[in-house]
Protein backbone atom coordinates (compact mmCIF):
# COMPACT_ATOMS: atom_id res chain seq x y z
CA UNK A 1 0.00 0.00 0.00
CA UNK A 2 1.38 3.70 -0.67
CA UNK A 3 2.22 5.30 2.23
CA UNK A 4 2.52 9.42 1.41
CA UNK A 5 3.47 11.70 4.37
CA UNK A 6 3.13 15.31 3.86
CA UNK A 7 5.68 18.09 3.72
CA UNK A 8 5.40 21.67 4.40
CA UNK A 9 7.76 23.98 2.53
CA UNK A 10 8.45 27.65 2.26
CA UNK A 11 6.30 28.79 -0.01
CA UNK A 12 4.42 25.42 -1.03
CA UNK A 13 2.88 22.47 0.76
CA UNK A 14 3.53 18.99 -0.75
CA UNK A 15 2.56 15.19 -0.29
CA UNK A 16 5.82 12.74 -0.86
CA UNK A 17 5.93 9.14 -1.38
CA UNK A 18 9.33 7.26 -0.69
CA UNK A 19 10.65 5.33 -3.10
CA UNK A 20 11.73 1.90 -2.09
CA UNK A 21 14.70 1.73 -4.40
CA UNK A 22 16.88 4.68 -6.23
CA UNK A 23 15.21 5.79 -9.45
CA UNK A 24 16.65 5.33 -12.62
CA UNK A 25 15.65 8.55 -13.91
CA UNK A 26 16.56 8.04 -17.45
CA UNK A 27 13.45 5.90 -17.95
CA UNK A 28 10.62 7.01 -19.90
CA UNK A 29 8.08 7.23 -17.22
CA UNK A 30 10.33 9.77 -14.73
CA UNK A 31 11.46 11.78 -18.05
CA UNK A 32 8.02 12.71 -18.85
CA UNK A 33 6.33 13.22 -15.43
CA UNK A 34 9.30 15.46 -14.47
CA UNK A 35 9.08 17.48 -17.64
CA UNK A 36 5.09 18.56 -16.11
CA UNK A 37 2.53 19.89 -18.05
CA UNK A 38 0.07 17.13 -18.43
CA UNK A 39 -3.68 18.00 -17.51
CA UNK A 40 -5.01 16.45 -14.22
CA UNK A 41 -1.75 15.75 -12.89
CA UNK A 42 -0.37 17.08 -9.91
CA UNK A 43 3.48 18.74 -10.28
CA UNK A 44 5.92 16.03 -9.68
CA UNK A 45 9.80 16.00 -9.07
CA UNK A 46 12.47 14.02 -7.62
CA UNK A 47 14.47 14.99 -4.15
CA UNK A 48 17.06 13.02 -2.41
CA UNK A 49 17.62 13.07 1.35
CA UNK A 50 20.41 11.25 2.83
CA UNK A 51 20.34 7.83 0.69
CA UNK A 52 17.02 7.49 0.06
CA UNK A 53 14.52 9.61 -2.91
CA UNK A 54 11.45 10.84 -2.32
CA UNK A 55 8.78 11.84 -4.91
CA UNK A 56 7.17 15.26 -4.87
CA UNK A 57 3.65 16.23 -5.72
CA UNK A 58 2.45 19.88 -4.95
CA UNK A 59 -0.73 20.49 -3.32
CA UNK A 60 -0.97 23.80 -2.38
CA UNK A 61 -3.92 25.19 -1.88
CA UNK A 62 -5.74 22.20 -2.79
CA UNK A 63 -7.80 19.47 -0.20
CA UNK A 64 -7.81 15.90 -0.66
CA UNK A 65 -11.72 14.81 -0.78
CA UNK A 66 -11.75 12.72 1.96
CA UNK A 67 -11.61 15.79 3.96
CA UNK A 68 -13.51 17.81 1.86
CA UNK A 69 -16.61 15.61 1.80
CA UNK A 70 -16.28 13.66 4.92
CA UNK A 71 -19.66 15.37 6.07
CA UNK A 72 -21.36 16.22 2.93
CA UNK A 73 -23.35 13.71 0.40
CA UNK A 74 -21.76 13.01 -3.14
CA UNK A 75 -24.86 14.50 -5.22
CA UNK A 76 -25.02 13.87 -9.12
CA UNK A 77 -23.00 16.43 -9.81
CA UNK A 78 -20.38 15.45 -8.18
CA UNK A 79 -20.37 12.26 -9.51
CA UNK A 80 -20.39 13.21 -12.76
CA UNK A 81 -17.65 15.55 -12.14
CA UNK A 82 -15.44 13.02 -11.13
CA UNK A 83 -15.64 10.23 -13.14
CA UNK A 84 -15.78 13.20 -16.06
CA UNK A 85 -12.32 14.17 -14.35
CA UNK A 86 -11.27 10.01 -13.97
CA UNK A 87 -12.15 9.67 -17.93
CA UNK A 88 -9.72 12.76 -18.97
CA UNK A 89 -6.64 11.75 -16.69
CA UNK A 90 -6.74 8.23 -18.11
CA UNK A 91 -6.93 9.45 -21.49
CA UNK A 92 -4.37 12.23 -20.87
CA UNK A 93 -2.18 9.16 -19.84
CA UNK A 94 -2.59 7.04 -22.61
CA UNK A 95 -2.07 9.80 -24.84
CA UNK A 96 1.65 10.39 -23.14
CA UNK A 97 1.99 6.68 -23.25
CA UNK A 98 1.75 5.96 -19.45
CA UNK A 99 0.21 3.48 -17.30
CA UNK A 100 -3.47 4.59 -16.41
CA UNK A 101 -3.29 1.79 -13.63
CA UNK A 102 -0.46 4.19 -11.82
CA UNK A 103 -2.76 6.24 -11.09
CA UNK A 104 -3.39 7.03 -7.30
CA UNK A 105 -7.21 6.85 -6.59
CA UNK A 106 -7.29 6.72 -2.92
CA UNK A 107 -9.56 9.18 -1.79
CA UNK A 108 -6.58 10.84 0.22
CA UNK A 109 -4.62 11.49 -2.24
CA UNK A 110 -6.90 12.78 -4.63
CA UNK A 111 -7.27 16.21 -4.90
CA UNK A 112 -9.39 19.22 -5.33
CA UNK A 113 -8.76 22.73 -6.10
CA UNK A 114 -11.53 24.67 -3.93
CA UNK A 115 -11.91 27.95 -6.79
CA UNK A 116 -12.40 25.58 -9.73
CA UNK A 117 -13.22 22.58 -8.78
CA UNK A 118 -10.82 20.80 -10.73
CA UNK A 119 -9.80 17.43 -9.80
CA UNK A 120 -5.76 16.39 -9.47
CA UNK A 121 -4.45 13.47 -9.50
CA UNK A 122 -0.73 11.38 -8.31
CA UNK A 123 0.88 9.40 -10.92
CA UNK A 124 3.82 7.07 -9.40
CA UNK A 125 5.86 6.12 -12.08
CA UNK A 126 6.32 2.10 -12.20
CA UNK A 127 3.95 1.83 -9.39
CA UNK A 128 4.10 -2.10 -7.78
CA UNK A 129 1.22 -1.79 -5.25
CA UNK A 130 -2.38 -1.28 -5.38
CA UNK A 131 -3.19 1.91 -6.80
CA UNK A 132 -6.50 2.65 -4.27
CA UNK A 133 -9.18 1.50 -6.72
CA UNK A 134 -10.86 -0.57 -4.04
CA UNK A 135 -10.61 2.24 -1.34
CA UNK A 136 -12.56 4.56 -3.80
CA UNK A 137 -15.33 2.68 -4.95
CA UNK A 138 -15.77 2.07 -0.93
CA UNK A 139 -15.65 6.12 -0.50
CA UNK A 140 -18.33 6.10 -3.18
CA UNK A 141 -20.84 3.90 -1.66
CA UNK A 142 -20.21 5.22 1.76
CA UNK A 143 -20.96 8.73 0.95
CA UNK A 144 -23.49 9.03 -2.04
CA UNK A 145 -26.31 11.05 -1.58
CA UNK A 146 -28.70 8.64 -0.05
CA UNK A 147 -31.96 10.87 -0.80
CA UNK A 148 -31.68 9.81 -4.59
CA UNK A 149 -32.60 6.52 -4.60
CA UNK A 150 -31.81 6.27 -8.45
CA UNK A 151 -28.18 7.47 -8.09
CA UNK A 152 -27.79 4.95 -5.53
CA UNK A 153 -28.79 2.36 -7.82
CA UNK A 154 -26.50 3.64 -10.48
CA UNK A 155 -23.44 3.43 -8.36
CA UNK A 156 -24.33 0.11 -6.95
CA UNK A 157 -24.50 -1.11 -9.84
CA UNK A 158 -21.28 0.42 -11.33
CA UNK A 159 -19.89 -1.31 -7.85
CA UNK A 160 -21.10 -4.74 -8.78
CA UNK A 161 -19.65 -3.93 -12.08
CA UNK A 162 -16.05 -3.16 -11.15
CA UNK A 163 -16.16 -5.97 -8.32
CA UNK A 164 -16.73 -8.27 -11.23
CA UNK A 165 -14.67 -7.25 -13.91
CA UNK A 166 -11.91 -5.32 -12.53
CA UNK A 167 -10.15 -2.71 -14.22
CA UNK A 168 -11.55 -3.71 -17.78
CA UNK A 169 -15.20 -2.53 -17.25
CA UNK A 170 -12.95 0.79 -15.97
CA UNK A 171 -11.10 0.97 -19.42
CA UNK A 172 -15.03 2.30 -20.61
CA UNK A 173 -17.48 0.88 -20.07
CA UNK A 174 -18.18 2.46 -16.50
CA UNK A 175 -18.21 5.99 -17.97
CA UNK A 176 -21.38 5.24 -20.50
CA UNK A 177 -22.63 3.95 -17.23
CA UNK A 178 -21.99 7.19 -15.58
CA UNK A 179 -23.46 9.18 -18.32
CA UNK A 180 -26.69 6.99 -18.29
CA UNK A 181 -27.87 9.59 -15.29
CA UNK A 182 -29.91 11.56 -16.80
CA UNK A 183 -29.87 15.28 -15.48
CA UNK A 184 -32.54 17.84 -16.90
CA UNK A 185 -31.21 21.76 -15.83
CA UNK A 186 -35.18 21.95 -15.34
CA UNK A 187 -36.00 18.56 -13.73
CA UNK A 188 -33.78 17.02 -10.86
CA UNK A 189 -35.54 13.61 -11.48
CA UNK A 190 -32.19 11.10 -11.78
CA UNK A 191 -33.13 7.77 -14.41
CA UNK A 192 -30.59 5.18 -15.20
CA UNK A 193 -29.41 3.36 -18.05
CA UNK A 194 -31.09 0.47 -19.05
CA UNK A 195 -27.53 -0.72 -20.53
CA UNK A 196 -26.63 -0.33 -16.72
CA UNK A 197 -30.04 -2.22 -15.37
CA UNK A 198 -29.49 -4.98 -17.97
CA UNK A 199 -25.32 -5.93 -16.59
CA UNK A 200 -26.45 -5.56 -12.93
CA UNK A 201 -26.72 -9.82 -11.64
CA UNK A 202 -29.72 -8.92 -9.78
CA UNK A 203 -31.68 -8.25 -12.04
CA UNK A 204 -31.91 -11.74 -13.03
CA UNK A 205 -34.35 -12.23 -10.09
CA UNK A 206 -36.88 -9.37 -11.24
CA UNK A 207 -40.37 -10.54 -12.80
CA UNK A 208 -40.33 -9.69 -16.63
CA UNK A 209 -42.93 -7.88 -16.39
CA UNK A 210 -41.60 -5.49 -13.56
CA UNK A 211 -39.49 -2.33 -14.47
CA UNK A 212 -35.81 -2.52 -14.11
CA UNK A 213 -35.48 0.64 -12.72
CA UNK A 214 -38.18 -0.20 -10.17
CA UNK A 215 -36.24 -1.85 -7.40
CA UNK A 216 -36.98 -1.53 -3.88
CA UNK A 217 -35.02 -0.68 -1.16
CA UNK A 218 -34.86 -4.01 0.05
CA UNK A 219 -32.87 -4.98 -3.09
CA UNK A 220 -30.37 -2.29 -2.37
CA UNK A 221 -29.69 -3.24 1.25
CA UNK A 222 -29.28 -6.88 -0.11
CA UNK A 223 -26.41 -5.50 -2.87
CA UNK A 224 -24.61 -3.04 -0.37
CA UNK A 225 -24.08 -6.22 1.52
CA UNK A 226 -22.48 -7.96 -1.07
CA UNK A 227 -20.31 -5.32 -2.69
CA UNK A 228 -19.15 -4.24 1.25
CA UNK A 229 -18.26 -7.79 2.20
CA UNK A 230 -16.57 -8.24 -1.19
CA UNK A 231 -14.02 -5.49 -0.29
CA UNK A 232 -13.60 -6.92 3.19
CA UNK A 233 -10.31 -8.34 4.23
CA UNK A 234 -9.56 -12.13 4.95
CA UNK A 235 -11.70 -12.74 9.21
CA UNK A 236 -13.56 -9.85 9.13
CA UNK A 237 -17.19 -9.62 9.99
CA UNK A 238 -19.90 -9.78 7.26
CA UNK A 239 -21.60 -6.90 6.60
CA UNK A 240 -25.42 -7.21 8.00
CA UNK A 241 -27.42 -4.09 6.85
CA UNK A 242 -30.87 -4.86 5.72
CA UNK A 243 -33.37 -4.07 8.78
CA UNK A 244 -35.01 -7.36 10.35
CA UNK A 245 -38.23 -7.41 11.66
CA UNK A 246 -37.02 -6.34 15.42
CA UNK A 247 -36.10 -2.89 13.68
CA UNK A 248 -39.33 -2.16 12.05
CA UNK A 249 -40.34 0.05 15.34
CA UNK A 250 -37.09 2.26 15.46
CA UNK A 251 -37.57 2.88 11.62
CA UNK A 252 -39.81 5.86 11.45
CA UNK A 253 -37.24 7.77 13.90
CA UNK A 254 -33.89 6.51 11.48
CA UNK A 255 -35.41 7.17 8.09
CA UNK A 256 -33.88 10.34 7.19
CA UNK A 257 -31.01 9.13 9.08
CA UNK A 258 -30.48 6.27 6.94
CA UNK A 259 -30.66 8.39 4.04
CA UNK A 260 -28.49 11.20 4.48
CA UNK A 261 -25.22 9.43 5.88
CA UNK A 262 -25.52 5.50 3.80
CA UNK A 263 -25.34 2.65 4.62
CA UNK A 264 -22.09 1.65 4.98
CA UNK A 265 -21.63 5.31 7.07
CA UNK A 266 -24.48 4.90 9.24
CA UNK A 267 -23.45 1.49 10.55
CA UNK A 268 -20.13 3.12 11.38
CA UNK A 269 -20.95 6.00 12.64
CA UNK A 270 -23.86 4.66 14.64
CA UNK A 271 -20.80 2.51 16.54
CA UNK A 272 -18.97 5.83 17.32
CA UNK A 273 -21.97 7.60 18.55
CA UNK A 274 -22.64 4.83 20.94
CA UNK A 275 -18.78 4.86 22.20
CA UNK A 276 -19.05 8.84 22.17
CA UNK A 277 -22.64 8.82 24.21
CA UNK A 278 -21.43 5.72 26.96
CA UNK A 279 -18.17 8.36 27.42
CA UNK A 280 -19.83 11.28 27.92
CA UNK A 281 -22.63 9.18 30.61
CA UNK A 282 -19.21 8.16 32.48
CA UNK A 283 -18.12 11.80 32.37
CA UNK A 284 -21.24 13.26 33.37
CA UNK A 285 -21.09 10.70 36.88
CA UNK A 286 -18.06 11.89 37.86
CA UNK A 287 -18.49 15.20 37.57
CA UNK A 288 -22.13 14.29 39.76
CA UNK A 289 -22.39 16.80 42.68
CA UNK A 290 -19.91 19.15 41.80
CA UNK A 291 -20.62 22.71 40.85
CA UNK A 292 -19.54 26.41 40.58
CA UNK A 293 -19.24 27.86 43.82
CA UNK A 294 -20.25 31.76 44.67
CA UNK A 295 -19.77 33.64 47.87
CA UNK A 296 -22.89 35.25 48.08
CA UNK A 297 -24.95 37.04 51.45
CA UNK A 298 -27.85 35.26 51.26
CA UNK A 299 -29.90 37.01 53.77
CA UNK A 300 -29.11 40.16 56.01
CA UNK A 301 -31.10 41.68 58.79
CA UNK A 302 -30.38 45.14 59.71
CA UNK A 303 -32.20 44.71 63.07
CA UNK A 304 -30.23 41.73 63.74
CA UNK A 305 -26.80 42.26 65.01
CA UNK A 306 -25.68 38.37 63.32
CA UNK A 307 -25.77 39.06 60.28
CA UNK A 308 -26.09 35.49 58.55
CA UNK A 309 -24.07 34.53 55.60
CA UNK A 310 -24.21 31.75 53.37
CA UNK A 311 -22.89 29.76 50.04
CA UNK A 312 -24.94 29.96 47.15
CA UNK A 313 -25.10 26.80 45.13
CA UNK A 314 -24.85 27.16 41.45
CA UNK A 315 -25.46 23.67 38.95
CA UNK A 316 -23.41 23.01 35.91
CA UNK A 317 -25.65 23.15 33.03
CA UNK A 318 -25.45 20.61 30.32
CA UNK A 319 -24.35 22.53 27.44
CA UNK A 320 -22.00 24.49 29.82
CA UNK A 321 -20.30 20.72 30.59
CA UNK A 322 -19.85 20.42 26.67
CA UNK A 323 -16.60 20.80 24.99
CA UNK A 324 -16.08 24.18 23.28
CA UNK A 325 -14.09 26.66 21.54
CA UNK A 326 -13.40 30.44 23.19
CA UNK A 327 -11.85 33.58 21.44
CA UNK A 328 -9.31 35.04 23.68
CA UNK A 329 -11.53 37.99 25.09
CA UNK A 330 -13.52 34.70 26.24
CA UNK A 331 -16.62 34.42 23.38
CA UNK A 332 -18.11 31.21 22.15
CA UNK A 333 -16.92 30.27 19.42
CA UNK A 334 -18.20 26.88 18.80
CA UNK A 335 -19.87 24.18 20.95
CA UNK A 336 -18.83 20.15 20.71
CA UNK A 337 -21.75 17.92 20.14
CA UNK A 338 -19.63 14.64 19.48
CA UNK A 339 -19.09 15.99 16.11
CA UNK A 340 -16.35 17.79 14.07
CA UNK A 341 -15.80 21.28 13.12
CA UNK A 342 -14.03 22.77 9.91
CA UNK A 343 -12.67 26.19 10.59
CA UNK A 344 -12.35 28.30 7.74
CA UNK A 345 -13.00 31.59 5.73
CA UNK A 346 -15.03 29.70 3.14
CA UNK A 347 -18.66 30.15 4.23
CA UNK A 348 -19.96 27.26 2.39
CA UNK A 349 -17.02 24.79 3.47
CA UNK A 350 -16.29 25.66 6.83
CA UNK A 351 -18.46 25.37 10.22
CA UNK A 352 -16.67 28.18 12.50
CA UNK A 353 -15.82 30.74 9.43
CA UNK A 354 -13.20 33.17 10.16
CA UNK A 355 -12.73 36.41 8.18
CA UNK A 356 -8.78 36.97 8.16
CA UNK A 357 -6.62 37.38 4.48
CA UNK A 358 -4.16 34.66 6.58
CA UNK A 359 -6.96 32.16 7.15
CA UNK A 360 -7.23 29.64 4.67
CA UNK A 361 -10.30 28.39 2.89
CA UNK A 362 -10.20 25.44 4.74
CA UNK A 363 -7.88 26.01 7.32
CA UNK A 364 -8.12 23.29 10.20
CA UNK A 365 -10.37 21.23 11.88
CA UNK A 366 -10.88 19.60 15.07
CA UNK A 367 -12.72 16.40 15.44
CA UNK A 368 -13.74 13.51 17.69
CA UNK A 369 -11.66 10.51 17.10
CA UNK A 370 -11.71 7.21 19.71
CA UNK A 371 -13.13 9.96 22.39
CA UNK A 372 -10.96 12.57 22.60
CA UNK A 373 -10.25 15.66 20.04
CA UNK A 374 -8.07 16.32 17.88
CA UNK A 375 -6.46 19.13 15.77
CA UNK A 376 -5.95 18.65 11.70
CA UNK A 377 -4.22 21.40 9.39
CA UNK A 378 -5.98 21.23 6.48
CA UNK A 379 -3.04 21.78 4.01
CA UNK A 380 -3.56 25.72 5.25
CA UNK A 381 -1.13 28.38 3.36
CA UNK A 382 -0.13 29.84 6.67
CA UNK A 383 0.25 26.62 8.94
CA UNK A 384 -1.61 25.94 12.34
CA UNK A 385 -0.32 25.80 15.76
CA UNK A 386 -0.86 24.00 18.77
CA UNK A 387 0.50 25.56 22.12
CA UNK A 388 2.86 27.26 19.67
CA UNK A 389 3.81 24.14 17.66
CA UNK A 390 3.60 24.36 13.95
CA UNK A 391 1.78 21.40 12.57
CA UNK A 392 2.32 19.74 9.12
CA UNK A 393 -0.36 19.27 6.36
CA UNK A 394 -2.62 17.05 7.40
CA UNK A 395 -0.94 16.61 11.01
CA UNK A 396 -3.50 15.66 13.57
CA UNK A 397 -2.88 16.71 17.12
CA UNK A 398 -4.63 15.68 20.53
CA UNK A 399 -6.26 18.51 22.14
CA UNK A 400 -6.70 19.00 25.93
CA UNK A 401 -8.75 21.58 27.92
CA UNK A 402 -7.00 25.01 27.74
CA UNK A 403 -4.98 24.18 24.60
CA UNK A 404 -4.22 27.13 22.84
CA UNK A 405 -5.18 26.88 18.62
CA UNK A 406 -3.55 29.63 16.70
CA UNK A 407 -4.82 30.44 12.83
CA UNK A 408 -2.75 33.60 11.10
CA UNK A 409 -3.76 36.26 13.77
CA UNK A 410 -6.69 34.42 15.56
CA UNK A 411 -5.91 32.80 19.24
CA UNK A 412 -8.62 30.32 19.98
CA UNK A 413 -8.96 28.21 23.54
CA UNK A 414 -10.20 24.73 23.62
CA UNK A 415 -11.72 24.18 27.25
Amino acid sequence: MIVSEYIKGLKNNYVRIRELSLPDERKYQYCIMKRGGISGFLPFEIRYIDTDAYMYYDITSKQNISTLYSKKPLDRKWIGDFYAAMKKVKNEAVRFLLDPSNIIWNPSNVYRDLTSGQFSFLYVPYLDDNNGMSEMMDFILEHVDYSDEELVKCIYSVAEQYKTSGDIYLSEKVFLDIEGIKIDPENTDVSVSDDVMEKDPEMKDVPENTDKNDRTLDDIYENAEKIGNGFKGIGERPLHLKPTAKDNDKKKRQQNVGKSMGLFSFIKRAKERDAFLRDEYGYGNELEGMGAVAEELLYSDRENEDSQEGTLYLDISEEEKKIRMESETGALLYVFDGDSCIIGKKEAEADLVIDDAGVSRMHARVFLKDGDYYLEDLNSTNGTFKNGLKLKPYEQKKLERGDEIKIATRRIFFR
